[in-house]
């Protein structure tokens, strides 16, 4: 059987990483030996995140950025490489879901899901390739099942997952075009216990109240993370679609 790959000194930008399932990440990747760089807003969730980290023995940074100003955007992966002297791995973990019909939606909760969920992700892509070593790196985008099927009253958020899905593929496709042996995968969960999630139904209930069954935990989808990074480099999972059993959709 072919090699893993192992995880041990390689470096990762994590975004979205102050919460839910990109601190699951940053976490789990810091404990397997790389070194991680958390991207998000909120500066003091970030200090707080990576002080733990630390803490537990990894290696760990943070960039406080808005990732939907471009201009930010692109200097935040810049610094982030330079604090983690390269980069290996980039994981596209930042999200925003917001119950925004398309018949009578407001057009500023559409323009915030294109901007973080479609935009954000495609310039922090561009920007992080360069950095990649000779041998290729590791692209990783949070998706959602909602980039499979529509959901009712989450038509705009489920077209932003399309265009995850869509852009997904189609990078892998341009760099195995370029002979570029960096690899491109994503993870499309079902209902995650996470503050998204919370927001995405709103009201004073928390979402795992009330969807009423067990959903998935962010620490679950981040072992699927792990386990796409690590697998032989002659392998390129596309995309794993997870759902907690209970769901039905």
């Amino acid at each position: 059987m072919t090699e893993r790959v192992d995880l041990t000194g390689k470096r990762a930008i994590i975004t979205g990483a102050s919460s839910g399932i990109g601190l699951a990440i940053a976490r789990e990747l810091a404990r397997n030996g790389v070194s991680v760089a958390l991207l998000a807003r909120r500066e003091r969730r970030l200090e707080k995140n990576v002080s733990k980290i630390v803490e537990d023995g990894g290696i760990a940074d943070f960039v406080t950025v808005d990732l939907c100003d471009e201009e930010a955007n692109c200097a935040a992966i810049a610094a982030a490489a330079s604090k983690l002297d390269g980069l290996d791995i980039l994981v596209n973990a930042a999200g925003l879901a917001k119950q925004a019909n398309l018949s009578d939606g407001d057009s500023g909760d559409w323009k915030a899901m294109l901007n973080l969920n479609v935009l954000a992700l495609a310039v922090a892509t561009r920007e992080a390739l360069p950095y990649f070593p000779e041998e290729g790196g590791h692209i990783v985008n949070i998706s959602s099942m909602s980039g499979h099927r529509v959901p009712g009253k989450g038509g705009f958020y489920s077209a932003t997952k399309f265009a995850v899905r869509a852009m997904t593929e189609g990078l892998r496709q341009e760099l195995r075009e370029a002979g570029n042996p960096t690899r491109v995968s994503s993870i499309s969960p079902g209902f995650v216990n996470t503050e998204l999630l919370d927001h995405y139904f709103g009201g004073e209930k928390t979402a795992y109240e009330r969807i009423g069954h067990p959903i998935l935990e962010p620490e679950e989808i981040a072992d699927l993370v792990l386990h796409q990074l690590t697998l032989p480099k002659t392998v390129e999972v596309t995309d794993i679609l997870v759902r907690p059993t209970a769901q039905r959709t």
